[in-house]
């Protein structure tokens, strides 16, 4: 880049308050996660700064600052100049590199990385001239990096772009990570980048790659691993895949590659079981950070690991960490507690790409693959393997073995990864696992222990006790009147067009529901309509049973019904609709459903108790969801 000098300010005793202004209001530092909002950090609209690339340098001009200065220290140059000089040579469509300018003005190294981060966001998208300058390393090929000489990039991800290089003082071609934003990066990534390094720096294990040096180049940092020149495991994730797609396998060449995914996950299982001891979680485990040297797995990437010495501020309570097709419902969940059990989960995602050549979470969208994540089961290989699992004896040992790693509850899951290795162990002797096979009760209690959406009605307890009493007393009237008003029909053969009918049944219900709407409208302060995707079928569940339960005593009153046929009818519908929710919400609503079954058979036992029969059963039905939200 071409040498320029620029002009000093006047007085480094009297400053011009503008220039002041500008370093210490459009130019504080910012979050580089994510985009600026329309006002940076001391609260000025960062579009001014844009605004203002047609004025700063005329502005510099008006007060007498001409852009060449001649032979002045640099460190005597103000920022306004050093801006204004910036913004003329961006419109005459020159190069301007974010690092050389850092490095020649060291004093305004802040206010610049603040202002080259504003310029990315507020960049047009034809100012192709301007893309690769501040971004950090774009490509840094034929660069010297203290002793290593950079010969191409291999890899970009999110913490850093990789490069093949050779080390001079050792003649060895080596890997070379640079941070990925350059002298941009922020605190946290900078955090990371380093800790990635050390994580992996303190870990010796002939399955995770290790780090040879660590180090700082023009404010870029950077650490020297081992190069590996074979692919990553997802290339064979997409070779498994095809050959699945194709039908093109033998039985033979079937059983030889499901027995080698069982070996690469073993031997990363005993890389991940050796990092769990010193205390670092992964939490980025997925088949792109699983190279294979000489067919031997080696566990890459560890800028997303949690370490016993992690600091406080790198992970927030609802930050979701890692690659959601691959990631545990726990790190969807965005939980800050995150244990070995995350990546043990994520173990067992790995080894069913490389049996079914898929990842186990798909969707169209992240929130579709979310969703997957935090509401489906374990995904079984008979269901998803392409044509239909083959009858091979591993098989059904590892979809034991995937139901435990991969299981909802990670206290259901291997307790460490040796454990996950030593059933892996056992498939390939032909041993039965310790994961069993899931028993049919052991099935069934997973199911009516399930809760889709528990935080979605976590504030329902107390009005769900009042329906509860509310149902109850309704029906305690209902009982009541029939019984004293016509003890001798005990309630069965009362015509809904009689004064019995509206005193003893239809004006009780009225006042029921009735007192449910008003309880209803206090609980959702008068928000009447489902807000969240988990209320949806909530609301259409029991706006069905309402719709039914009308049409059950329009029956009544053409005579087609008698009084106790529609309260055993009306159990029956309340048991089936408690079974619905099961699939939905809570899985144990399923035996408050069979609840209401009963209740029904005892509505036609003995006909003249059924009001109770009905109101109790709702009485403890409201209770027991009450108690759970």
């Amino acid at each position: 880049m071409t040498e320029r000098r620029l002009s000093p300010s006047k007085d480094p005793a009297s400053k011009d308050p503008s220039s002041e202004d500008l370093a210490s209001e459009a130019f504080a530092p910012k979050d580089l996660q994510r985009p600026p909002s329309t006002k940076d950090a001391a609260g000025l609209d960062v579009t001014q700064v844009a605004a203002r690339r047609g004025g700063v340098d005329a502005a510099a001009r008006d007060r007498g600052r001409p852009t060449d200065a001649g032979s002045l220290p640099e460190r005597q140059i103000s920022l306004e100049s050093v801006l204004a000089d910036i913004l003329e040579r961006q419109e005459a469509g020159q190069r301007v590199v974010a690092q050389d300018e850092i490095e020649r003005f060291p004093q305004w190294a802040e206010p610049l990385k603040s202002f080259f981060r504003n310029d990315r966001w507020l960049r047009a998208p034809s100012d192709s001239h301007l893309e690769s300058e501040s971004e950090g390393p774009t490509s840094l090929a034929g660069e010297m990096i203290d002793d290593y000489q950079l010969l191409r990039e291999i890899a970009r991800g999110g913490m850093g772009v990789v490069y093949e290089a050779v080390q001079l003082s050792l003649r060895r071609t080596v890997a070379v990570k640079l941070i990925g934003e350059g002298v941009l990066a922020n605190d946290e990534l900078r955090i990371r980048f380093r800790m990635e390094a050390e994580a992996a720096a303190n870990l010796s294990h002939p399955n995770i790659l290790p780090i040879h040096a660590i180090g700082c180049w023009r404010g870029l940092d950077y650490f020297v691993m081992p190069l590996v020149d074979g692919p990553s495991l997802q290339s064979a994730v997409g070779q498994r895949g095809h050959a699945l797609q194709q039908a093109d396998l033998s039985p033979s060449d079937n059983v030889a590659a499901i027995r080698q995914a069982i070996e690469w996950v073993r031997d990363i299982a005993r890389g991940l079981a050796h990092a769990h001891r010193r205390g670092i979680i992964h939490r980025d485990l997925k088949p792109e950070n699983v190279l294979l040297a000489d067919g031997e797995p080696k566990v890459v990437d560890f800028g997303l690991a949690k370490w016993h010495r992690d600091e406080p501020q790198l992970t927030r309570e609802g930050q979701v960490m890692g690659t959601p097709h691959y990631m545990s419902p726990e790190q969807a969940r965005g939980w800050t507690d995150i244990t070995a059990a995350s990546d043990i989960y994520s173990l067992g995602g790995i080894l069913f790409a490389l049996l079914v050549g898929r990842s186990p979470h798909q969707g169209d969208s992240l929130a579709e693959v979310l969703a997957s994540v935090l509401d489906t089961e374990p995904p079984s290989l008979r269901l998803l393997w392409p044509g239909g699992m083959p009858r091979i004896a591993e098989l059904n040992e590892l979809e034991a073995i995937l139901s435990r790693a991969m299981a909802g509850d990670r206290q259901a899951r291997y307790r460490t990864a040796d454990d996950l290795a030593d059933d892996l162990d056992c498939c390939l002797r032909g041993d039965s696992p310790r994961a069993a096979p899931d028993r049919l009760l052991d099935r069934v209690g997973r199911e009516l222990r399930r809760d889709h959406h528990q935080a979605a009605f976590r504030n329902w307890g107390r009005a769900l006790r009042r329906i509860g009493v509310i149902v109850f007393l309704a029906h305690v009237v209902m009982f009541s009147i029939t019984w004293s008003r016509a003890p001798a029909l005990q309630g069965t053969s009362i015509a809904a067009a009689s004064p019995l009918a509206w005193w003893g049944y239809f004006l009780p219900r009225l006042a029921m529901l009735i007192g449910i709407a008003a309880v209803i409208q206090r609980a959702r302060d008068g928000v009447w309509f489902p807000q969240v995707s988990a209320e949806r079928p909530v609301w259409s569940i029991w706006l069905g049973y309402l719709a039914t339960l009308t049409l059950v005593n329009a029956f009544w009153w053409a005579g087609v019904l008698d009084h106790a046929e529609v309260m055993m009818l009306a159990c029956v519908m309340s048991g089936f609709a408690f079974f619905a929710m099961a699939g939905h919400v809570w899985g144990g609503s399923a035996i408050i459903g069979g609840g209401f079954f009963v209740a029904a058979t005892a509505c036609v036992v003995w006909p003249g108790l059924s009001a109770l029969f009905l109101g109790t059963m709702w009485l403890a039905a409201m209770w027991i969801l009450a108690k759970r939200y």
